[in-house]
């Protein structure tokens, strides 16, 4: 239930791997490091499908248990209450992942655009064809919106879901669909439930690992889906990305620790407190969620403030100067420091994908560092990764094409 795609930083430019980590990989994970037009091998299993809707299969279980269950107290019926609260989280965050992968980026102009089979019922004998990408995104707002009352503010432990959470997940949402009134409301009704951010000023840059596992900033925990990339010596933050930090930029000795190889840095900075990268919802990915919605309706004032706010906590407290410039220089530094921030944790596949629809932001991905090469422009049609073919076999859908 905590674990998320990894599909999507493989496929995007916060990750370089060697040849040795390439070697180690899955066929479907080579596929989706080199953006290949032939995905799959025959029958080839791929658990950022099956996982998550593993994810689903288990909510929708606890959901159809709890319908026909009759509780016989108060307390009863409040513990039923949170739990179907939780399971349709836990739905709504799969189906989500699942969309962001296997479907085209959302577009409010195509309403025809094809989404993801949605899975409401445990019964695994009915067939399911693919809802629209608008009908997708409804379901998955109507789980969160009918899970928010009967949640805690804020979970015990983070591995579970709270209001905290689906306000973090509803603001991630609209910002993908690029609905940035509402990623602004609910990316500051999570702020307003907490606001931390941990001081890099005070951590220590010494340790294995630069953080804990459940660090204050931790909205809800998970871990994306790996294999042995996650822990090989060749898997390296992509050179390009490591140029864009300043000298003083505390997030260098965090996040990134120096490879065998020269000039080369493995990722060692993950929210998870190991190797395993980060997969979850935490409050640094609000900051920015805040600042970016505030500047695109008008808020540059609010806008300001919150990358201020972000990036005092990321400078060294004797260099850090707050942001003063036009406001051109200040979306251009939001869109910089989500890229600096968020590094190693698949978002980065998601914002490539809603940016791209602007021409003044759109990129080419190059791997030039591989001695294979590869691009991948712009709204390519392989920013969808192609369904497994079983699927395909046993509940036939259109594919996406490549």
């Amino acid at each position: 239930m905590n674990t998320s795609p990894a599909a999507g930083l493989l496929g995007s430019d916060d990750i370089y791997l060697g040849p040795g980590a390439v070697n180690r990989l899955q066929p479907h994970q080579v596929s989706t490091y080199f953006w290949a037009q032939d995905f799959y091998l025959p029958g080839e299993y791929d658990p950022n499908w099956s996982t998550i809707y593993q994810k689903i299969f288990y909510s929708n279980v606890t959901l159809d248990g709890l319908a026909e269950y009759s509780p016989s107290s108060q307390s009863e019926a409040s513990r039923k209450a949170e739990l179907t609260a939780s399971a349709k989280f836990y739905r709504a965050l799969g189906h989500f992942e699942i969309l962001t992968h296997f479907a085209p980026h959302y577009r409010a102009d195509q309403v025809d655009q094809l989404g993801i089979p949605l899975r409401t019922t445990s019964d695994v004998n009915i067939k399911t064809t693919r809802a629209t990408l608008e009908g997708s995104y409804q379901q998955i707002i109507r789980d969160l919106e009918e899970a928010l009352p009967d949640l805690p503010q804020i979970a015990t432990i983070p591995t579970r879901p709270s209001q905290w959470a689906v306000h973090a997940l509803l603001s991630r949402v609209y910002m993908t669909r690029q609905e940035y009134t509402l990623a602004n409301q609910h990316s500051s009704l999570a702020l307003s439930i907490k606001e931390e951010l941990m001081d890099y000023n005070e951590l220590n840059n010494g340790l294995p690992y630069s953080f804990e596992i459940f660090n204050p900033e931790v909205i809800f925990y998970s871990e994306l889906i790996t294999n042995r990339y996650a822990t090989n010596r060749e898997t390296y933050i992509n050179p390009d990305l490591v140029d864009l930090y300043e000298e003083n930029d505390l997030r260098v000795p965090l996040f990134f620790a120096t490879a065998r190889v020269d000039t080369l840095y493995n990722m060692r900075g993950h929210y998870t407190g190991d190797f395993y990268p980060f997969g979850g919802l935490a409050t640094d990915e609000l900051w920015l969620d805040y600042a970016e919605s505030s500047f695109r309706i008008g808020q540059i004032e609010n806008a300001k403030n919150a990358i201020n706010t972000l990036r005092q906590h990321r400078i060294r407290v004797d260099e850090f100067q707050p942001f003063e410039g036009t406001d051109s220089d200040l979306f251009e530094i939001i869109l910089l420091e989500r890229r600096r921030e968020l590094v190693f944790r698949g978002i980065r596949w998601l914002d490539l994908k809603r940016l791209n629809t602007d021409p003044a932001l759109a990129i080419t991905l190059v791997r030039k560092f591989n001695t294979v090469q590869a691009e991948l422009p712009p709204n390519d049609p392989r920013y969808a990764i192609p369904i497994p073919p079983d699927e395909i076999d046993f509940n036939p859908m259109e594919q996406n094409p490549r």
